[in-house]
C-alpha cells in the first residue's frame, strides 16, 4: 500500500538527494616545503629569520553554503553556524544528518533558542492564511486550523504531517510571492523529502496504532495529494495518464489515499471527531450561476460507448457515476467540494483507470468531461491551470476522429485548441 502512494523517482521533490554528514574531512595537506640548501648566516637564512614563514593551516571544506557564497570562515558550528545565527538565515547545516536530535520534531524546531525563521514563517502563514484555502467553509478551515496543526505538532505523532504542513504552506507563498519563488520552492522540496519516508514507513503500522496517530497519517496522505496539485501542471503528466510511458504521479497519490481509507474501514471514519473525507457533509456549495446542461450530452456520450469501448460495462459504470457527480453539485448541491470533484475517480474500478493510464478513448473523453467538476476547483490557489492543461492532454493524445466527443467540455471550461 506505501508504494502506490509514493510516487515513483520522477518526482522533483522526491529526487531531493540527502547528502551524508559522515564524510571525511576533506582537508588539503599544506604546502611541501623545500630545502633550499643554504648556509646558516647566509642571506637567504637572514631574510628566513626577518621574515618567519607562515604556518601551515589545514581549510576545511566542510562550511555552510551560506558561508562559502560569502566568502566568509565558516565556524561549523552545529546545528547552526554563528554567521548564520547571526544573520538569521536557514542554515544548511539544519538539513544534514549531523543536525539530527534523539525527537525527529525536534529537527523542525531547535531546543537551543536558536529559532528557524523559516520554519516559524511557515508555521504563521499556515495558520493565518493557507488553512482557509482548504476548504469553502469555515468549519473546514478551522478543522485543519484547530485539528490537523495540533496532530502534526504532537510528540506522540511522527513529525510527517508537520513536514507536509510546511511544504504545503511553502508553495503557497512561493505562488503568491513570485520574486521569492525559488527560496519557498527549495524549501518546500526540503520538506517534503524528509516526510515522504515517514510517511511510507507509518502506513503499515495502521491497525496497531493510537487514534492521534492513524488521524496524523491520514492526514498526511492528503496533504501529498495536494502538494501535487500545487506544485502546478507538469510536462507530460495529465492528473490520470502520462505520456512519459509511466504511472502518473498524481493517480498513484489519490490511490494511495483510497487504499488507506478503505485499511481503517467505515467504522473509524464514521467516528466522532473523524477527519470528514469520506462522508457526506450538511454543507451546500455556491450555486453556479450559469449551471451546465450535463445531461443531454452524457445521455449522448452513453449511446455511444458501444461503438468505440474496449469493456463497454466498465465505461458505462463510469459515466454513471459521472453523472451521479454532475447532479450533486449542480442539482442537489450538497457535500464537501472535494468529494463532489474527486468521488469520482474514488469510486472507479482498478480496470478502468488502467484504461486511463493505456490512454483508451472512452476514459480519455469521460475524463474530459470530469474536467467540468475540476474547472469549479479553481477557485483554490492549487487547482489553477490543471483544467486547461489536461484537456490539452487529452487533446493531444484523442485521434481526430474522437475529439469531436470532448467539445462540449472543451466549451464549459473554455479551452480553445492550440
Amino acid at each position: 500500500m506505501d508504494a502506490a502512494l509514493i510516487p515513483g523517482g520522477d518526482s522533483p521533490a522526491s529526487n531531493v538527494t540527502a547528502i551524508s554528514g559522515g564524510a571525511s574531512s576533506g582537508t588539503l595537506a599544506p604546502p611541501s616545503q623545500h630545502a633550499h640548501g643554504d648556509s646558516e648566516g647566509s642571506p637567504s637564512s637572514t631574510r628566513e629569520e626577518k621574515n618567519p614563514k607562515r604556518r601551515a593551516h589545514r581549510k576545511s571544506r566542510l562550511g555552510c553554503h551560506n558561508c562559502k557564497g560569502r566568502r566568509i570562515k565558516c565556524d561549523e558550528r552545529r546545528p547552526e553556524c554563528s554567521n548564520c545565527i547571526k544573520r538569521q538565515v536557514r542554515c544548511d547545516y539544519l538539513g544534514s544528518p549531523a543536525a539530527s536530535s534523539d525527537s525527529p520534531l525536534a529537527q523542525a524546531f531547535q531546543p537551543q533558542g536558536n529559532l528557524n525563521i523559516d520554519d516559524v514563517e511557515l508555521t504563521f502563514y499556515w495558520t493565518t492564511s493557507t488553512c482557509p484555502t482548504l476548504s469553502t467553509w469555515p468549519s473546514g478551515t478551522e478543522y485543519w486550523r484547530t485539528n490537523t496543526t495540533p496532530l502534526a505538532l504532537s510528540q506522540t505523532s511522527s513529525p510527517h504531517t508537520l513536514h507536509l504542513i510546511l511544504c504545503f504552506t511553502a508553495l503557497h507563498l512561493a505562488t503568491s510571492r513570485p520574486a521569492r519563488s525559488t527560496h519557498y520552492t527549495a524549501l518546500a522540496d526540503q520538506h517534503y523529502a524528509a516526510a515522504l519516508p515517514l510517511v511510507a514507513s507509518s502506513l503499515p503500522t495502521i491497525p496497531t496504532t493510537t487514534t492521534e496517530q492513524t488521524d496524523s497519517i491520514l492526514a498526511s496522505v492528503q496533504l501529498i495529494c495536494f502538494i501535487h496539485l500545487a506544485r502546478g501542471p507538469q510536462p507530460d503528466e495529465y492528473l490520470a495518464f502520462s505520456t512519459r510511458g509511466s504511472t502518473s504521479e498524481w493517480l498513484s497519490v489519490f490511490k494511495g489515499i483510497r487504499a488507506t481509507l478503505e485499511t481503517l474501514g467505515q467504522n473509524w471514519l464514521s467516528r466522532p471527531h473523524a477527519l470528514n473525507v469520506h462522508h457526506q457533509s450538511a454543507h451546500r456549495l455556491p450555486v453556479s450561476a450559469d449551471p451546465p446542461d450535463f445531461e443531454a450530452p452524457l445521455a449522448h456520450l452513453r449511446a455511444h460507448i458501444p461503438a468505440v469501448s474496449t469493456n463497454v460495462e466498465i465505461d458505462e459504470e463510469a459515466l454513471e457515476f459521472l453523472l451521479e457527480s454532475f447532479r450533486t453539485r449542480y442539482t442537489t448541491a450538497v457535500d464537501s467540494e472535494y468529494y463532489v470533484c474527486f468521488r469520482w475517480f474514488y469510486k472507479m474500478t482498478h480496470e478502468f483507470l488502467e484504461g486511463l493510464q493505456r490512454r483508451e478513448v472512452v476514459p480519455l473523453i469521460l475524463l474530459a468531461h470530469w474536467l467540468v467538476l475540476l474547472g469549479d476547483m479553481e477557485r483554490f490557489w492549487y487547482v489553477k491551470g490543471w483544467t486547461a492543461h489536461v484537456m490539452g492532454g487529452i487533446w493531444e493524445v484523442l485521434a481526430a476522429e474522437h475529439r469531436t466527443w470532448v467539445r462540449w467540455a472543451m466549451a464549459r471550461v473554455g479551452w480553445i485548441p492550440p
